[in-house]
């Protein structure tokens, strides 16, 4: 019995010795020690002398990420649109997406400068090239935004949080996609999302819009256009007769109330609308490279399949 328990008591020793070696290694894992050089979205490495203790967003999407890291206090300045949280709204503004105040960003010496690629891409230069410390984020589909919260996570000394985060945002996407990615194409309905009514325009590939019905087990009716916001034909709207509308609602956007949409007399013979099937949605958190892109999802996953999302409400 003595043997029994003193091996017992030596199995639980080693066990918890195992368990804090481990747990330190994971702890210098994630420590990070400034400088660090990371690769942007731009493709181009970024040297960042000490952890940012100011910091300036260039785009609504990575204010939110920034917030959602628990960076809040940390920044001194945002885009005009930059709406969420609340309290984004009380930070210095340095202009609009494409129209950065630059020698405003210049002024405010901010340790981290944090843009975007494409429309930006060369406000992000300029930056650059008059000495400040600037990373460009790049987002295609909701891999590249669990990607951009870890790189913003890492380059502001916040990793391991944004790992947390990641986690957490993986565990909510793979909750719709464990019930929507085998089901049959005669169980995906078609759908429609309307950006805006007049000129009518609609979402194609290459937008988050157009990854978050497929993912939440829908079609998009417009799946072959050739540019990622064509203007749409109605006729080919009718002939294609979507299951289910969705409107983007907010944000600039023009586009008609859930009754309006029911309203237009040739809109009358859609299935969507016949079976009262169209919805609303913010168009911040479809359209935004941030963390609220799951709550969309979840959200259109619920619009494309309330048997499936909705059973217990």
């Amino acid at each position: 019995m003595k043997n029994k328990k003193s091996r017992f008591i030596l199995l639980l020793t080693v066990s918890i010795l195992v368990g804090t070696i481990l747990s330190g290694l994971n702890n210098v894992l994630l420590a990070q020690e400034f400088p660090l050089t990371i690769i942007d979205g731009l493709g181009g490495e970024v040297t960042i002398d000490k952890q940012p203790e100011t910091i300036v967003s260039l785009a609504s999407s990575n204010t939110e990420i920034l917030f959602a890291l628990g960076l809040g206090d940390k920044i001194i300045a945002v885009s005009k649109y930059c709406n969420y949280p609340p309290e984004a709204q009380n930070k210095i503004k340095i202009g609009g997406f494409s129209t950065v105040n630059i020698e405003k960003v210049v002024d405010l010496k901010p340790d981290l400068v944090i843009g975007t690629c494409y429309v930006q891409e060369a406000i992000v230069k300029e930056l650059e090239r008059l000495g400040l410390t600037v990373i460009a984020l790049d987002a295609k589909n909701i891999e590249d935004v669990l990607e951009n919260i870890k790189l913003v996570g890492k380059a502001t000394g916040q990793l391991e949080t944004a790992i947390e985060l990641v986690a957490n945002l993986e565990q909510r996407i793979k909750a719709v996609t464990d019930k929507t990615k085998d089901l049959p194409d005669s169980q995906r309905p078609r759908v429609f999302h309307e950006v805006q009514y007049d000129p009518l325009m609609t979402a194609g590939p290459g937008t988050f819009v157009h990854h978050l019905i497929h993912l939440a087990g829908g079609v998009n009716i417009a799946s072959d256009s050739t540019t990622k916001y064509p203007v749409y034909n109605l006729e080919i709207l009718i002939e294609r007769n979507p299951e289910v509308i969705i409107l983007s609602m907010g944000h600039g956007s023009i586009a008609a109330s859930i009754e309006g949409v029911k309203e237009r007399e040739r809109w009358k013979i859609i299935d969507a609308v016949k079976n009262n099937r169209v919805y609303d949605i913010n168009a911040d958190i479809i359209a935004r490279a941030g963390p609220r892109i799951a709550d969309a999802l979840e959200e259109i996953a619920e619009y494309i399949h309330p048997e499936l999302f909705l059973v217990n409400e």
